[in-house]
């Protein structure tokens, strides 16, 4: 079972990560952006997801910190649909992706060669139910 550290400032938000990779297989634990790069040397996650929830500076820093301390962790920044734009430096990051639940876990799948298993992404945005498949990817409530 692969290890994943979400890492953001909005609580909620980083419960309903955790729930939908949780659903797809994954162990995830998440953390404030100031404990990142302590969690990630205690922890040794295989991924970290940075969330849209933090400040771009703060998201890239804390990508280098990470590129220090532990080469084989994988980062993931995650942006919102309206911050897409002006997407952060790439070459901080092992793969970028928009926020919602379906690209979230397509990457994730990717970066850990294939481990999650895609056939569990049927949870909400709080938690319960099943997503739909829309027809471009996205996942309709």
């Amino acid at each position: 079972m692969p290890k994943i550290l979400l890492v953001g400032h909005d609580v909620h938000l980083l419960s309903t990560r955790a729930a939908v990779l949780n659903k797809a297989g994954a162990d995830v634990s998440s953390c404030e952006g100031s404990q990142a790069v302590r969690r990630v040397v205690t922890e040794k996650p295989d991924l970290v997801v940075l969330c849209h929830s933090l400040l771009e500076g703060d998201a890239e820093s804390i990508a280098d910190e990470i590129r220090r301390c532990c080469e084989t962790t994988k980062v993931l920044a995650v942006l919102s649909e309206v911050g897409s734009e002006s997407p952060l430096h790439d070459a901080k990051f092992d793969a970028i992706c928009l926020s919602n639940p379906y690209r979230l876990t397509a990457t994730v799948g990717k970066l850990l060669g294939g481990t999650l298993n895609p056939q569990t992404q049927t949870m909400k945005s709080d938690g319960s139910g099943v997503f739909t498949p829309g027809s471009r990817g996205d996942y309709q409530m």
